[in-house]
Order: C-alpha cells, then structure tokens, then sequence
C-alpha cells in the first residue's frame, strides 16, 4: 500500500512538475510575442536611423525571440504618429515631442497620448554657424547693428527653424526684418547651404545637432567658420518657450572652436503611446539601461547616455512602466 502510495505522489509531482514547465513556457511564450513591435526613426542611412537601430538591438538582446521593426520617420512627424498610436514607439527631440503633447507649433492639435520612455542621446545642440570672414561674432552683433545676413534655415516647422524663429522673436525680429536689413532667408538642406557658404552665397546657418555633427565636420574642411555665442537671458527665454536646457559646446570640439559656447539643447528621446502596457514598456526601459555598453559600440553619441541623465526626458510625462523601472532601480524615488 505504502509502495503504490510512493508511486501515486511520484507521478502526481511529476504532472505538477510538467504543467509548471508548460506554464513557464508559455509566459516566456508570451514575453516574446509581446515583443513585436516597431519603432520609428529618422530617415534610412542617417544617425537617427542608426539610434533607433541601436535602440532595437538592444530589446533584442534582453528579450529572446523579440521582432523589433524599424522603419524611417523624422523628427517632427514621429510625435503624431505616436500619439495616434499608428506606431507604438519612435524617436524625437524632448522639445518637439513637448510640442506635439502640447498641441504647441509646428501643431496644430495636442497628442496627449504620448509618454515618455528614456533619453537616447542627451544632447542636441542648437549651433549658429557663420562664415569666418564675417563682421559679427554674436547674435547680439547681427540684432544690434541690423547686419545684412544671408542667412539659411530648414524648412518652416522644422527644430531648427522654430528655434531660430524664436531667438529672433525675443530679440523683436522676423525674417522680413533680415531682408529689410539687405540680407535674405532661404530654407534649405544643410547640404545645399554648406554648398552656397563655400560659395560665399550664404553667411550663416543654425540647427540642433548632435556635437560633434559629421556635417560641420566636413563643411569646416572646405570653409572657414566659427560658431556664435547667446546671452544668457535670450537662452532662457527660448528655454522656457521651448522645453529646452541651456548648456555649453565645449572649446575644441571642432578644430575651429577655441572657446566655449553658450547655447541650448534638447535631447532625443524614445516616446510611446500611452496604451502600450506596463509591463512592455518597463522591459523596454530596462534594455536600454542594461546596455549602455553595447549602444557605445553603436554610435560615439550613446557614449554620453548614463543612468543619471536617461530620465531627463523633459516635459513630456513618463510612461509608468519607465517610471516604475526608474524606481526599481533606485534612480527615482
């Protein structure tokens, strides 16, 4: 009786132990399927592209069997395509994805269904470019003594350009101010305004970049520049407009810079609608911070993403999965 009793609790075990195999099969199972998801971009073959690479690799790598899609985007659109929950997550400035929140401009309408998950790269730079020949070296210069600059911005609404707009709208200037001056405004691509600054067509540029930015890298190889400076009050009021932080581009980090800059800048960050679940997105916040070595492979930018400034989304709330991790792990309360 005793043996038969042995062999029942033996094969009862056995059935609890295979249905407990099945069942953590399953969640496992379950992890993976969650992880089919896409993340938009910048355009095909820019830095952008290569952060959001960057990003999906690393969700891959920390959670088995995971499809993580990437698929080009841009700065400005990904914010709406987020909000709208047509794509789960994407990449944006702190201060764009604030605007889109917001319903603030280039919008037209708020996407409040954007949260925030992780910083990418801390800092974009807005950098005010000029040919080294001409007779200004801060934009204080160009404002006070009405120079008559040719000057060159993206297209209207993009970050650069609503950057430049609102630094000349603290100082009480538009663009039709410019060409009453004698000077001039085109929108154009950074490729085409380097082309008319070497051909001394254009004076003078300005858009948030990373720093350095592999186009002024080579610009500076056919064209004398120097790169200006902004007083500390204009820089706050843009900050505050703006969502954006103010900072310095340090002496030497292009071989035309000898002094430090004064500007502001706002970092890229991974943005998802609010929908997608917890869980998902605490295992995605935790990717990234599980692999800050490897992103450093990726791109010299992610070099500067630490467990201190991945949380500086800016005004953009964060989503509570991330929030949740950030206290898991100690770095909020």
């Amino acid at each position: 009786m005793m043996k038969r009793n042995v062999i029942l609790l033996t094969i009862l075990f056995s059935v609890l132990f295979i249905v407990a195999c099945s069942h953590e099969k399953t969640e496992k199972e379950a992890t993976a399927d969650r992880f089919q998801t896409t993340i938009i971009g910048g355009r095909t073959g820019g830095a952008w592209s290569v952060f959001t690479e960057g990003i999906a690799e690393s969700i891959r790598r920390e959670n088995k069997g995971a499809v993580v899609t990437v698929e080009p985007g841009g700065i400005v659109e990904n914010p709406p395509t987020v909000g709208t929950n047509a794509v789960s997550y994407g990449l944006s400035y702190a201060m764009t994805a604030y605007a889109a929140y917001s319903g603030a401009e280039p919008y037209d309408q708020p996407y409040e269904d954007i949260r925030a998950i992780s910083v990418v790269i801390p800092g974009n730079y807005y950098q005010f470019i000029a040919r080294a020949d001409t007779p200004y070296d801060t934009f204080d210069d160009i404002v006070q003594r009405k120079m008559p600059v040719r000057l060159a911005v993206d297209q209207i609404g993009s970050a650069g350009e609503i950057i430049t707009r609102n630094i000349l709208q603290e100082y009480n200037v538009t663009y039709d101010d410019i060409i009453s001056w004698g000077g001039s405004v085109d929108h154009l691509s950074d490729s085409k305004t380097f082309e008319l600054m070497a051909d001394k067509r254009i004076d003078a540029t300005g858009d948030a970049v990373s720093v350095p930015s592999s186009g002024l890298i080579e610009a500076s190889t056919t064209i004398d520049l120097k790169m200006l400076s902004f007083n500390k009050e204009l820089m706050q009021a843009v900050s505050d407009n703006l969502g954006m932080e103010i900072g310095k581009i340090k002496a030497g980090s292009y071989d035309f810079l000898q002094d430090d800059i004064d500007t502001l800048f706002t970092p890229a960050i991974l943005i998802v609608h609010k929908d997608v679940s917890e869980d998902e997105v605490y295992q995605v916040t935790k990717s990234i911070y599980e692999n800050f070595d490897y992103l450093a492979t990726v791109h010299e930018e992610f070099k500067n993403l630490t467990a201190v400034n991945m949380m500086d989304v800016g005004q953009v709330p964060l989503h509570p999965g991330a929030e949740k991790f950030f206290k898991d792990a100690g770095l909020i309360e």
